[in-house]
């Protein structure tokens, strides 16, 4: 009998491979997930983000939900004092660019962004606490850029202008006819907003955002969104 070796993991795949594929991405695998690296070249995709409009997809990056009666507990002693200890507030941790989302008194979702490892640093955690990974329950997109406040009332009639909805805010909302969190990031130095929406409803969401930005919207890889948080210009390490 022949003994066949273990086979490796499927790559995992966002809602928008196949969109992402057709419109010529440069695709890798990266921690597990068939991601777009770049479009046309990242030192013009950060150049975009800074100046004008830039969406990335982002849906891979790790997603954590905390919720229930202990989640009040576990935030007094790991975010005392810090934006995300009341209902609508955000935080950007220390160590990387994961944010922490106080959506309700008893629910904080974590954002990752291009860190890993977001799971793992989630131990220790009080009872009446009920942890989640929530990363393939929800789109995420990120847009960047000066321009985002145009966009937005095409999107939503909510007021979600800087006044009404601040850096270290989010909110969840209608936008493009579906239920969607928004999050206003502390940084990265330029104008940005996340937005996680259901799953099945990711390419919807995003071509919308597309029509929104009325053929603005440069295509932002992960190669640029690494550069960009990091505060270069995106060309090669």
């Amino acid at each position: 009998m022949t003994t066949q070796a273990p086979s490796s993991p499927p790559t995992a795949r966002t809602p928008l491979h196949h969109w992402h594929a057709a419109h010529g991405a440069r695709l890798a695998e990266v921690d597990g997930w068939q991601v777009p690296l770049t479009y046309t070249d990242a030192a013009a995709e950060v150049a975009a983000a800074r100046t004008g409009l830039a969406l990335a997809d982002v849906s891979a990056l790790t997603k954590v939900s905390l919720l229930g009666r202990g989640v009040p507990q576990y935030v007094a002693t790991a975010l005392a004092g810090r934006a995300a200890d009341r209902p609508g507030g955000v935080e950007r941790l220390q160590a990387g660019d994961t944010l922490a989302c106080r959506l309700r008194h008893d629910h904080l979702l974590f954002l990752d962004g291009t860190s890993t490892g977001l799971l793992e640093k989630l131990s220790g955690l009080p009872d009446g606490v009920a942890r989640h990974d929530v990363t393939c329950g929800l789109a995420s997109f990120w847009l960047f850029g000066p321009r985002i406040e145009e966009m937005l009332p095409r999107l939503t009639a909510l007021d979600v202008g800087p006044a009404s909805l601040p850096v270290g805010g989010c909110a969840e909302t209608g936008f493009a006819s579906v239920h969607a969190l928004l999050v206003r990031p502390p940084g990265p130095g330029v104008p940005s907003l996340r937005v996680c929406v259901p799953w099945d409803v990711g390419e919807y969401v995003w071509e919308r955002l597309l029509e929104a930005g009325r053929g603005a919207a440069t295509l932002l890889g992960l190669d640029g969104l690494r550069a960009l948080l990091r505060g270069d210009g995106g060309t090669a390490d």
